[in-house]
């Protein structure tokens, strides 16, 4: 018998990389349907510890399944009512926000003017138009407005997904083969999904809260709707920080006065640096096993092709695609390369 030939490695290495790009150009084309479905498992993900509490605690099965799926569904509710009443809110005051705009740009030509830099006001109100404001604002919140707007697709998925997860250790150890690496992995996969979103979700509460109330204090119009934002968009790596902090300077700069301007400023950098730099790399640790290059461009990636949820989402997508990749031997060298270790991953 003859024994097959084996493959060249940068043949196998260009087979694997058009596999990849095949299958993200399909991702691209489902996302209508995917992203609900997607947004529901990992809801369904972080549910499980509060399902298994509650029926540790005798309580049945479908009322402890009916208890998390309404927590669920009044968070979803409130997010979207406060960013709803907030944009509508800022919607109708942009009236008032006019004259004070116009009277900046008044001012900050003047100041261009002498220093010898000709601009003309009218480009210049342009560029800081207020209804400009508000089409920013909408374009970051519509698409997770837009989600929640979906919420009946959702729930279905997430109620159909929590209920199928309960048989699906016992499926895969039905399966022929290394059952037990599979049921490992599903296991790795579940428990990291669950550590990053829950040290995520403290950690971004503490950003969002404490920004909240520091803006108060300075008396920053929507003050709650930036704590909202800044809680949200800490979840989107690298750059959801600084997206959350442009509109809130924005409006402050067109109501507020200079001082208050560079507290906001002073706020956000002091808040992001201590957070982002400090507490959580020291909370989070090496636990996402992923290189910081890997999880920007992670965020690049899913965000093209999930849209602005693939970038909410884009760290434990990352986490699972390295946890499978590794599981092959003929994909482990990919794995190997979206880590932050320099020996091979186990």
């Amino acid at each position: 018998m003859t024994t097959p030939t084996p493959m060249p490695t940068g043949l196998r290495i260009l087979l694997t990389l058009a596999s990849l790009i095949v299958v993200a150009t399909g991702t691209w084309a489902a996302r209508p349907i995917l992203v609900p479905v997607l947004f529901a498992a990992f809801l369904a993900i972080i549910s499980g510890p509060a399902m298994t509490w509650l029926i540790q605690r005798r309580v049945p099965r479908p009322a402890a399944l009916l208890m998390v799926v309404l927590g669920m569904a009044a968070i979803g509710v409130t997010v979207v009512i406060v960013i709803g009443q907030s944009l509508y809110s800022f919607r109708d005051n942009l009236e008032t926000y006019k004259e004070p705009l116009q009277q900046k740009v008044a001012a900050i030509t003047d100041r261009l003017t002498e220093a010898g830099v000709e601009m003309s006001e009218s480009a210049l109100a342009d560029n800081l138009n207020t209804d400009n404001a508000v089409d920013y604002l909408k374009t970051l919140l519509g698409s997770l407005t837009n989600l929640f707007g979906k919420g009946l697709f959702v729930l279905f998925s997430f109620v159909f997904i929590v209920l199928e997860a309960t048989g699906f250790p016992d499926k895969v150890a039905a399966m022929p083969g290394d059952t037990s690496a599979r049921l490992e992995r599903w296991q790795k996969i579940i428990t990291e999904t669950r550590r990053y979103f829950a040290l995520k979700t403290i950690i971004s509460l503490v950003t969002g809260v404490t920004i909240g109330v520091l803006l108060v204090v300075l008396k920053v119009p929507y003050a709650p709707l930036w704590a909202l934002m800044a809680f949200l968009f800490n979840f989107i790596p690298n750059i959801g920080s600084i997206i959350a902090a442009v509109p809130p300077i924005v409006v402050t700069f067109i109501v507020l006065d200079t001082s208050t301007l560079i507290w906001v400023i002073a706020i956000y950098l002091a808040v992001n640096l201590l957070v982002g730099n400090m507490i959580e790399p020291r909370i989070m640790g090496k636990g996402l096993g992923l290189s910081t290059l890997v999880v920007f461009l992670s965020l690049v990636v899913w965000g093209f092709v999930l849209g602005p949820v693939g970038m909410l989402l884009s760290v434990p997508l990352t986490m699972v695609v390295k946890i499978v990749l590794t599981a092959s031997d003929d994909t482990r060298w990919l794995g190997l390369l979206l880590s932050d270790e320099v020996a091979e991953p186990v």
